[in-house]
């Protein structure tokens, strides 16, 4: 009996993985060994554990950083890496760079014949029951895990050139029979909920009558239900075709076999524009034989392939956009004529294109940018992985023509999310109080205004608008670019997608003697002052600013950008110590003289302590805002005695303490020094 660890790396994914699963109940029921499953690191309670065989999984290539971090991982728990075998989609899909990385060699394929892994009777893994017990081992959570995990068949010929499946099931099998799986999986952990079947294409199967056949005998016909063991409900019983439906090969003959088992969805892909009238048939034949939920995996992002027989174009925005309207168009016009229970509904769920090879997601198809492909996951935010179902939403988040999808991939992240309508008992903000619904209220309206601003600009472009949508391709806003841009319009929009801190930082950059700076200061100020208070308000209200902040924001504004911000902060009294104290430290660095916010801070501590009479304290508050320093070291001066025996008076209070530690070096002595010193000059 032997001590055998399986690991899957800790990224996010659906379902569990199967290949660990058919392992362990393998070493469990075959090899009778101890098995024990992490995602990720083990717990601390297993340091000491020595372990005789470790099995590291991998699933798709771009999750590379975190399978090597789990191989390396799994090599110090072990004292030869000859003990770990390392199986999966990536390592199947790239031995070669795991072999690079590692210095193990992987298992590639599937585990169905003799050796894989040098242990007798290795080549039935493959077709072996899961071990469900497993997934009690961690506390990750798939979101799908009550359903039995089975193919009905393997492989699928169509041999596309952005497919996987060519390399991890390069032979098709017609039939496996599902029957004696599930009876196995009902005897050893109990009856699962629905049937997820992962078969690549098995629609092309000869033996499809058959398969259906087995599912319905399965208990997975038509109206299908299950008790819930834990609540005792009944519930409705689920087929999914994950890998989904082949439209090539869906016939009259298939779509009504495919009615009578409980399908939910009934996936089809529409991966190129080119198969459009394909597609659109597959759908009209489930609708004609019961199947009303249906859903398609729409590809983008990708590049020529061929495939299916034939030939296909790289893939647009545009494109992307007509597959995801073709689709509501198409069931409008099948349910145009159906009773309100018989009609059908399809959702659209973009999957972005990624290579074979890729070790990481930011791959860019040649007829797309980084800019478009981020854009899209934000429109998808919302969806919440549920996929793209009502026109209502389509055509508010992806526009009602192609051409307004390319408006709002072209616009700022942060204003393609505040996009619709103001919702103050919206999901997700259910215990907001009033306070809370009106601060997020008001945030949505400055970005209303922004968004009609950068409309504005947008419009303003005409003809420059594809050298502008080339110029925010790379998806990187950096504030040096401003410089470098001559058209009047562009610069403008471009201001749209730097955040307030690179903003400040462009402040800092140009040179007051050109006309771009005259140029950006009537627009900051006048031409979109919403930018001017979004610099304010992270100069007045941000502790933990950098250097760089004020001491731009005093360059580029001057004096009547520190009589803004003291405008500003006079409406707390100029309670922002830690901002005044840096800021005197950099007007006392640049060797500005007409503002003293060390001893602004003097006057707070009189405030802190009551000191100041009301009309004092209303005189030092006008000679802030007019940055009439005499006058208010005067008015403290005066007022020096009265704050020594304050000071004296709380010493011992909390209050006392406090002010002591606010003023630190300013104590009562260098405080004296301090107003004398300024009254003298």
């Amino acid at each position: 009996m032997g001590n055998i660890l399986l690991i899957e790396p800790n990224y996010k994914n659906k379902y569990p993985p199967l290949g660990l699963m058919k392992i362990s109940y393998f070493h469990k029921h075959v090899m009778h060994d101890y098995v024990r499953f992490t995602k990720g690191e083990l717990p601390a309670a297993f340091a000491n554990t020595k372990w005789d065989r470790i099995y590291v999984t991998s699933l798709f290539t771009f999750e590379w950083a975190n399978t090597i971090a789990a191989i390396n991982y799994a090599k110090t728990l072990v004292d030869s890496i000859t003990k770990i075998t390392v199986g999966g989609i990536a390592a199947t899909m790239l031995p070669d760079d795991i072999y690079k990385d590692t210095g193990i060699k992987p298992v590639t394929g599937l585990l169905n014949e003799p050796g894989k892994i040098g242990l007798p009777g290795d080549e039935c893994i493959d077709q072996i029951v899961p071990d469900y017990s497993i997934l009690d081992d961690i506390d990750y959570q798939y979101p799908f895990k009550d359903a039995y995990f089975l193919s009905a068949t393997k492989g699928c010929g169509n041999n596309c050139g952005f497919c996987a499946v060519q390399t991890l099931e390069p032979t098709f099998i017609p039939y496996i029979d599902i029957k004696e799986k599930i009876a196995a999986i009902d005897r050893e952990f109990g009856p699962k909920k629905d049937l997820l079947l992962m078969d690549n294409n098995v629609l092309r199967s000869p033996n499809f009558n058959q398969i259906i056949d087995d599912i319905i005998e399965a208990g997975f016909g038509k109206g299908a239900t299950y008790i819930n063991p834990k609540t005792g409900k009944t519930v409705r019983r689920y087929v999914d075709f994950n890998q989904g439906l082949d439209a090539v090969f869906l016939n009259e003959a298939k779509a009504k076999r495919l009615g009578e088992i409980a399908l939910r969805p009934a996936r089809v892909a529409f991966d190129h524009i080119e198969d459009r009238k394909i597609y659109e048939r597959a759908l009209r034949l489930c609708a004609q034989n019961g199947v009303t939920e249906l859903s398609n995996y729409v590809l983008y992002n990708s590049e020529d392939f061929g495939g299916k027989g034939r030939k296909y174009a790289a893939d647009t925005p545009a494109d992307l956009y007509d597959r995801m309207r073709i689709t509501l168009d198409l069931c409008d016009d099948i349910n145009k004529d159906l009773p309100e229970n018989d009609k059908v509904a399809a959702f659209s769920f973009p999957m972005r294109y990624i290579p074979l090879s890729a070790h990481e997601r930011g791959y860019v198809g040649s007829q797309w940018n980084a800019k478009f492909l981020r854009a899209v996951q934000c429109m998808l935010i919302p969806t919440q992985g549920k996929g793209v179902g009502s026109r209502s939403f389509f055509e508010a988040d992806f526009g009602k023509n192609s051409d307004e999808f390319v408006r709002y991939l072209s616009m700022p992240d942060k204003l393609i999310a505040a996009r619709g309508k103001f919702s103050g008992g919206s999901r997700g903000h259910k215990a907001d109080t009033e306070e809370t619904v009106l601060s997020r209220k008001k945030i949505w309206e400055k970005n209303q205004v922004k968004i009609k601003e950068w409309n504005r600009l947008y419009d303003d472009l005409g003809e420059e608008k594809v050298s502008f949508i080339n110029l925010i391709g790379d998806n990187e806003y950096l504030p040096d670019k401003v410089l470098g841009i001559r058209p009047d319009t562009q610069r403008k929009l471009y201001l749209h997608y730097l955040t307030t801190p690179r903003l400040i930082a462009l402040l800092g950059m140009i040179d007051k003697d050109s006309p771009t700076y005259s140029g950006l200061y009537e627009y900051i100020t006048v031409g979109f002052p919403q930018f001017y208070e979004d610099i304010l308000d992270l100069v007045c209200e941000s502790e933990s600013q950098q250097q760089y902040i004020f001491k731009n924001f005093v360059y580029f504004f001057g004096k009547n950008g520190v009589t803004d911000v003291l405008t500003r902060i006079s409406k707390i009294d100029f309670s922002v110590d830690r901002q005044l104290k840096k800021w005197h430290a950099e007007c006392k660095k640049s060797g500005i003289a007409y503002i003293d916010f060390e001893l602004i801070r003097i006057y707070c501590r009189y405030v802190d302590l009551g000191v100041l009479s009301s009309s004092d304290h209303e005189k030092c508050y006008q000679a802030i805002l007019k940055m009439n320093m005499n006058e208010l070291a005067t008015i403290l001066q005066g007022n020096l005695n009265s704050f020594s025996s304050r000071i004296g008076e709380n010493l011992n209070q909390e209050k006392g303490q406090a002010i002591l530690k606010l003023a630190a070096k300013s104590i009562v002595s260098n405080i004296q020094m301090r107003l004398s010193s300024l009254l003298e000059e």
